[in-house]
């Protein structure tokens, strides 16, 4: 029973492990900076569609609301839910994508320091 429980645990675990993303070695720090940054940028456009979205239905709800359109105006706060979740989901790629494009910008900066002495 215990060596199938462990066995189990290391093969999700390979398996984990096995899943991540691997880097292409052929990419250059000046590469992955544009890419890093272009997905940030990506990101954060996207996250902005989609609070312009939200704030759309946010104001059908309500007009709905007073009009006593109460299915409408459910309709509406779903929709306003969603596009709030996805504006939740793009700020956090942003954040992520821009950390890592900052982070090879500074590498290069240091490593271009380092070339000169």
């Amino acid at each position: 029973m215990r060596f199938a429980f462990f066995a189990i645990l290391f093969a999700s675990a390979a398996l984990w492990g096995s899943a991540a993303p691997i880097p292409d070695p052929s990419l250059t720090r000046a590469q992955l900076h544009a890419h890093h940054q272009s997905q940030a940028d990506h990101h954060l456009a996207q996250a902005e569609h989609h609070l312009h979205h939200a704030e759309t239905h946010s104001n059908h709800a309500e007009a709905a609301h007073q009009s006593g359109n109460h299915q409408a105006a459910a309709t509406h706060e779903g929709q306003y839910r969603h596009h709030m979740a996805q504006v939740d989901y793009h700020t956090a790629q942003h954040q992520s994508h821009q950390a890592k494009a900052d982070q090879l910008a500074q590498r290069r900066s240091v490593q271009s320091i380092d070339e000169l002495d």
